[in-house]
Order: structure tokens, then C-alpha cells, then sequence
């Protein structure tokens, strides 16, 4: 443990965070880097100033300070130029060296790593650099500066002296910083400037007034511990601007009242340029899963990471990296304190996290925040729900969810509890019901379904006529029915609605009539764009299916067995047999990545391309599978990739030669044991330069093969559980000695029955090949 020397006046911040002081030098003391996180304004320039010029002294460290506040970012050439000429600047006041000299005209991220490696070497010591604040930079230059600093601790592996790097950033900077994909990741230790506990807060709040010569009451300490706990930054504002208020009365005494006063004007006059939460606001924006673990926190103060709607990883943890969040050991969650409450109920109001939400394509939960905040009065949050109800209509994968979002904008907006919506199908005479999602559908003790469009009802004469009918009122409602209608062309269904005659809305009938038609011609246009794109994507699927083998070959001595079940109208997986030369026989099983039209044509193409290639590479599977990489990535500029296994099976010794491009590894399944075959290189589509190894594996009698998509594996029971790699090998054992058309039913029911009555999230393909 740090002690401080007594007599030397050491800042609060430096004294309640020991502990982020003490990892710091023991980072430095093992030669790894470090990263330093912590929301805006918690104090870490100051603790880092302080271990440069007190610290470094005692410890013998040579220590440079780096504000990047100073540097200038105009382009990475200019950064780095200027990067350079204040590190050379800070080094040589430190240490007294002249220091290698630099052409700021050719700097870069590898002159500015070179420029460091000379600098160890001239000073003849270690070195420790400190980088602060990395928030002033933009992210792109975040990325490289990491970037080169790791290739600098590449380096110096086997060097004589160690260049030690600490940055510092603050919390949104987390991923970028420490995360998966960062550069520092696996070289540096993470350190969090954690909150102050209660008692380091209240014991720093009493620091504070006596500073100031005032006292508190009780009741005003617990209300300065409510209103400010955790926050040093809020701790010192706060309690100063109460002990300003009563510096002119006789009796010094901060009382309850004082403290309400201050606390509210400091959230009606600054809260909202107050970084920290400003920081945290932009976070909980960007992740609607982060907004909704906030506004439960809100509503129930203090709740435990399971009962969260947020797969917290125990790596980052994405809510505590909001900054207003405080973390107890018991894993429960609460908001930091009553102003951190405030500001976020103050924020995010009905209307903002509908808003919110509608940006993030989370519609139903939209629907419902604007709805709530029409009804407290906000007239705004209706012009936002006409645009969010159409937009969610565009964005439905069917007519059923299409129509829920039209009943839901009809309800929110227009106070419609009861509505149909009848749908003309194209070249048809008559007029569909379609089956809501919702409860916002007329009640009806028999439903009709149907109705040629020549019928005489309400809705078929309107829909006829297109023009709005009014039928028969009854005591409180009317019913009407509206045509849905696009410009120039005819009528494409009719609405159907019960308008309520007592209704206590306040508004013009002729406004909203006006209103309520334009949504609906709006709506007419989304459900025609529905209705199409799933009859293009329903015949996309039927000319993929009909591109996949209508049979398994026969093959003397072999079972061969195959199950393709698309999630979708279309599918990225596919697989393929091939007649090759000499009696053997292509094999292929892919998967592309995603779905839709796009993932569909790109799996036509990779099955155009190997049988293109095939008999002429038939000893050959790598060559294949490197001229289809060349060829996707020449052809496609579509961002997808694709895992493919093709191998090339002689059936009359049972050989086996095969490439395995990034795909799920099949398994042979033998007597007492089982192989895996293995990636012999990455997926197709990423890469130019990447080569392929063919492998060899011999099938014996009685041998088992199972190939898969990742469909399987990602088979999902509603728990959170996968069906997973070792669920279906130890499953494929028990069932190894039937054939192949009963393994794949066994495997496919099993599959199905693990996942439920749910709807079936990925693509699945199996192929089964048995020796007999």
C-alpha cells in the first residue's frame, strides 16, 4: 500500500484511488503496458501528473507526460509529425539527451515507433511514456496510435531497455482501448478509476467543508451523500457552491434546504454540459439494450445483473462503462446517485426513448414509449409516430407483421381500438383478411376470411369505388371502411375501422380524417412493398432450391443422405454432388454469410464457379477453392464471405481429399472413435492472398460422415443454450450404427425438438455418408 508523505499536500483524487496508483507501477515494474479508463472529469490527468512529477522521482522511473490536448490531428501524417516533436521535446528536458533526429515531412506510425526505438538506445535507460487524453483524438488516430505503440512492444522483445506506455481515456473508449479487437489486447492491463464508495464519499464531502470553513447539518451530509456520491467532481461542486451560499450568514451551517436549492439549479443551469453524463447519454443512445437496462434501473433503483436484459460479458462490462452505474460485489446494479436519477428521468422522457428506440429499428418497443408520451400531451411525439409506424411497415418481413404495425400506428395515433385490414392479392379477385399480430382487430363471433371483390359489402364496395365508405353508427361507434390506395394504380385493400362517436379526443375531425387517410395511402405503399419483395424473395428461393440436387448419387456400397431447411424464402446454405473423372464424386456443403437476396445470388455464383472448375481440378481441391476465392472477390464487391468444405471422395477405396475453407468441421464417426476435419484455411471472399491445404482422410467400412452448417450448432432453446458442437457429436455416436437417411431424421428431430416451437432462426443443411 502507497503512503503518503503528511506534510505534502496530495490531491483527493490521488488519495482515494491507491489502488489504480499501485497497478500503474506494477504494470511498470513488469514491463507491460497500461490503460487507463475512467469517466471525463474522475481525475486520472491529475493522478497521472501526479505519478510524473512526485512518483516518477522516488521510483527512479524516467517519465515523459504526453497531453494530446497539444498535439495537433489535422491528418495521421501531421499527428504523428507532431507526436514525434513533443515526445523528443518532453525526453530531452527530462533526461538532458539529444535525441535522434526526425523528418517530419515522411512521419508515420512506423517513423514514430523507429523514432522510439532510437531514443532507448541513445538515453540508455527505460523508458515509461504517458498519453493523456486519448478522447481528444479522433478515433481513427486512437487506432493508430495503439496500433504503433504494439508494434513497439513487438519489438523490444529482446532489447536491452523497455519502453513502458500508459494511455488514458475515457470510458467510451473502452472497446477500442482494452476490447477484443483492440491493439492493446493481451499486451496491456486494464485499469478502471472505480467510483468512491459511500464512505470515501461522505468522508470526502466533510474534507470539503472543512476546506471551506463551513458545517453541515445531518440531514444536508445525507443529502449531499445522496445527491453526489460516488462523483468527486460532483462531491467538490456541489458542496462548494453550498458553502458559497452561506458565506455571508452569521451562522456557517449548510442545512437540508441548501443543499435542494444548489441541487436543483445545478441541474436546471448545467447538468446538461456536464461531460460525464453527456458521455454516458451518447453510450446509452448508441445500445438500445443499454437503454432499457437504464430506464429499468430507473423505475426499480437497484436490480441484479440476471434480471437485466443485457448479456453482460464478464471481459467489458457495458453497462458500468456507462459511467453512472454502480456495480455492488452482490452483482446488483443502481444508479450512482440522485443527480446522475435526475438528469437520466429528466432525458429520457416517454417521447426521447421512443425516439430513440424508432432510430434503432426497435418498433414495437417504440410504438409503445411515443404512444405513452401522446397521452402525457406531447403533440411532437405524434409527428415522430406516423414516420416510426411506416418505417417499421417497410422494414416487416411479412404481410402479418406489416399489418401489426399498421393496427399499432392506428391506435397510437389515431385512437382506433378496432380495425381489419383487407389485402387484394395480385391477379386475384378477391379480398384477404389478414390475421393480426395484435389485439387491435375487430371482434367478430364469426370471422369471415374472404370476399371476392364483386360482394356486396362495405368493404368491397369501397374497395371497388375507392373512395371511403361510412356504414351503419351504432350508439357510441361507426363503421368505416378506407381504401388503401396508391397513386395511379387501383386500390391494393381496404381498412376497416370503428370510429368512436364519444370520443374525448380534442381535435378537429376534418384534421384528423386528413391526417388519418395520408397515413394510410402511406401505409398502402409500405404493404405493396412488402408484398412484393416477398414474392420476389419466394421465387428466389424456388430457383434455389431448384439448383440444389433433386437426388442423392447412388453409389455401390454408400448411403448417401441430405436435409436443406432454409430459414427464410432464401437460403445461404447449400450443398452439391459433382460427377468427377474416374468414377469419383465432388462433394460440397457451404454456407454464406447472412441472409437474404444478396447471400442468395452469391451462393448461386460459388456453386457456378466449383462445378465450372471441378472435372479439371479434380486432383486438385485446393486450386479450386483458391481460383473461387479470386473469382468472388473479383466479381463481388459485397461485403459477404463464404465457408465452404469440398472434398473429392474415390468411393471404391474410400478415400477422401478435401479443403476445408473456414467451414464447420465435419466428423467421422468410426468404431470407438471420432475425427474431426479440420479448416485448412480461411473462409472464401476475404482474402487475396490466403492458400489452401488439401487434407486426406480415409472413410472405412462402416465409417460414418456427418456434414453440418452452423445452423445446427446455432439451434437455440429459448434459454440462452446452443444445440452446439459437442450435443451433436455425442449424439451422431449414439446413433452411428443406423444408416444415413436415419441419422439425418434422428439429427433433425432432435434438432427441433431441443429448440422448440419457436421460430427457426438459421439456415440448416445436413448431409450424412455411409460406408456400408
Amino acid at each position: 500500500m502507497i503512503e503518503f508523505d503528511a506534510s505534502v499536500d496530495v490531491p483527493a483524487t490521488v488519495r482515494y484511488h491507491q489502488d489504480v496508483i499501485e497497478q500503474i507501477i506494477q504494470s511498470v515494474d513488469e514491463g507491460v503496458y497500461c490503460a487507463l479508463l475512467g469517466p471525463r472529469l474522475c481525475g486520472k490527468t491529475l493522478l497521472l501528473r501526479y505519478i510524473e512529477s512526485d512518483l516518477a522521482r522516488l521510483l527512479g522511473w524516467t517519465c515523459v507526460y504526453l497531453n494530446l490536448l497539444d498535439i495537433r490531428a489535422t491528418t495521421q501524417q501531421a499527428f504523428f509529425a507532431d507526436l514525434t516533436r513533443q515526445t523528443a521535446l518532453r525526453l530531452s528536458f527530462v533526461t538532458g539527451f539529444d535525441l535522434p533526429q526526425y523528418d517530419e515531412h515522411t512521419a508515420s506510425s512506423a517513423e514514430f515507433r523507429a523514432f522510439l526505438a532510437d531514443c532507448l538506445e541513445t538515453i540508455g535507460q527505460d523508458i515509461v511514456l504517458i498519453i493523456d487524453p486519448l478522447e481528444a483524438l479522433p478515433t481513427d488516430l486512437v487506432q493508430a496510435l495503439l496500433t504503433s505503440l504494439r508494434a513497439a512492444y513487438m519489438d523490444q522483445q529482446d532489447a536491452d531497455h523497455m519502453l513502458t506506455v500508459v494511455v488514458s481515456g475515457s470510458l467510451s473508449l473502452a472497446n477500442l482501448t482494452v476490447g477484443e479487437s483492440s491493439p492493446f489486447r493481451g499486451i496491456a492491463r486494464r485499469v478502471f478509476m472505480s467510483d468512491l464508495s459511500e464512505e470515501a464519499s461522505r468522508t470526502l464531502i466533510l474534507e470539503f467543508l472543512a476546506e471551506q470553513g463551513v458545517s453541515a447539518t445531518q440531514p444536508a451530509i445525507q443529502k449531499l451523500l445522496q445527491a453526489t456520491s460516488g462523483d468527486i467532481y460532483l462531491i467538490r461542486k456541489i458542496s462548494q457552491c453550498c458553502a458559497e451560499l452561506v458565506q455571508t450568514r452569521s451562522v456557517r451551517t449548510i442545512r437540508s434546504r441548501d443543499v435542494d436549492f444548489i441541487t436543483n439549479r445545478f441541474l436546471r443551469d448545467e447538468v446538461f454540459q456536464y461531460a460525464p453524463l453527456v458521455e454516458a447519454v451518447r453510450l446509452i443512445e448508441e445500445d438500445p439494450d443499454l437503454l432499457q437496462c437504464i430506464l429499468l434501473l430507473m423505475a426499480q433503483n437497484r436490480i441484479h445483473r440476471t434480471a437485466l436484459p443485457l448479456p453482460l460479458s464478464p471481459d467489458l462490462d457495458p453497462l458500468y462503462l456507462t459511467g453512472v452505474v454502480e456495480r455492488e460485489p452482490s452483482e446488483h446494479y443502481q444508479l450512482q446517485n440522485f443527480i446522475y436519477h435526475r438528469f437520466l428521468a429528466q432525458h429520457f422522457h416517454p417521447g426521447r426513448v421512443g425516439f430513440v428506440l424508432s432510430m434503432a429499428g426497435r418498433w414495437d418497443s417504440a410504438i409503445d414509449y411515443l404512444e405513452a408520451s401522446i397521452q402525457q400531451g406531447n403533440q411532437q411525439s405524434r409527428l415522430e409516430l406516423l414516420p416510426a409506424a411506416i418505417n417499421s411497415m417497410y422494414a416487416a418481413q411479412d404481410l402479418t407483421r406489416a399489418v401489426h404495425f399498421l393496427q399499432r400506428g392506428l391506435q397510437a395515433a389515431f385512437g382506433v381500438t378496432k380495425s381489419q385490414i383487407w389485402y387484394n392479392p395480385p391477379h386475384e379477385n378477391y379480398l384477404s383478411l389478414i390475421n393480426p399480430l395484435s389485439s387491435h382487430a375487430v371482434s367478430d363471433q364469426h370471422p369471415l376470411t374472404s370476399m371476392p371483390i364483386t360482394a356486396d359489402r362495405l368493404e368491397a364496395r369501397a374497395f371497388r369505388q375507392r373512395v371511403a365508405l361510412r356504414g351503419q353508427e351504432g350508439d357510441q361507434s361507426a363503421l368505416r371502411a378506407i381504401p388503401l390506395s396508391i397513386v395511379g394504380t387501383k386500390a391494393i385493400g381496404v381498412v376497416t375501422i370503428y370510429d368512436n362517436l364519444v370520443s374525448d379526443i380534442d381535435r378537429d375531425p376534418r384534421e384528423r380524417d386528413l391526417e388519418l387517410v395520408g397515413f394510410l395511402n402511406q401505409a398502402a405503399r409500405a404493404i405493396q412493398a412488402v408484398s412484393t419483395r416477398r414474392q420476389e424473395l419466394i421465387l428466389a428461393g424456388r430457383v434455389q432450391a431448384s439448383l440444389l440436387p433433386g437426388s442423392t448419387p447412388e453409389l455401390p456400397g454408400w448411403q448417401i443422405a441430405t436435409a436443406w431447411r432454409p430459414a427464410r424464402e432464401t437460403s445461404g446454405d447449400f450443398f452439391d454432388f459433382i460427377q468427377l473423372p474416374e468414377g469419383r464424386l465432388g462433394i460440397v456443403i457451404a454456407d454464406v454469410v447472412d441472409k437474404g437476396m444478396g447471400p442468395a445470388l452469391l451462393m448461386t455464383l460459388t456453386r457456378t464457379l466449383i462445378r465450372t472448375y471441378a472435372d479439371e481440378l479434380a486432383d486438385h481441391p485446393e486450386r479450386l477453392v483458391n481460383i473461387t476465392n479470386q473469382r468472388i472477390l473479383r466479381d463481388v464487391n459485397y461485403g459477404l464471405f463464404v465457408t465452404l468444405f469440398y472434398g473429392v471422395l474415390d468411393p471404391s477405396t474410400g478415400s477422401l481429399t478435401y479443403c476445408n475453407a473456414g467451414h464447420m468441421p465435419p466428423y467421422l464417426l468410426m468404431d470407438g472413435e471420432s475425427t474431426s476435419l479440420t479448416k485448412t484455411g480461411m473462409a472464401l471472399g476475404i482474402s487475396e492472398e490466403e492458400t489452401w491445404e488439401k487434407q486426406s482422410v480415409l472413410i472405412p467400412p462402416q465409417a460414418r460422415l456427418l456434414l453440418y452448417t452452423d445452423g445446427v450448432l446455432d439451434a437455440d432453446n429459448r434459454k440462452g443454450e446452443f444445440f452446439g458442437s459437442e450435443r451433436l457429436l455425442q449424439f451422431a455416436r449414439t446413433k452411428r450404427e443406423l444408416g444415413a437417411e436415419e441419422i439425418k431424421n434422428a439429427l433433425l428431430a432432435e434438432i427441433f425438438s431441443f429448440s422448440g416451437a419457436g421460430p427457426q432462426v438459421d439456415d440448416i443443411t445436413l448431409m450424412v455418408l455411409a460406408r456400408e
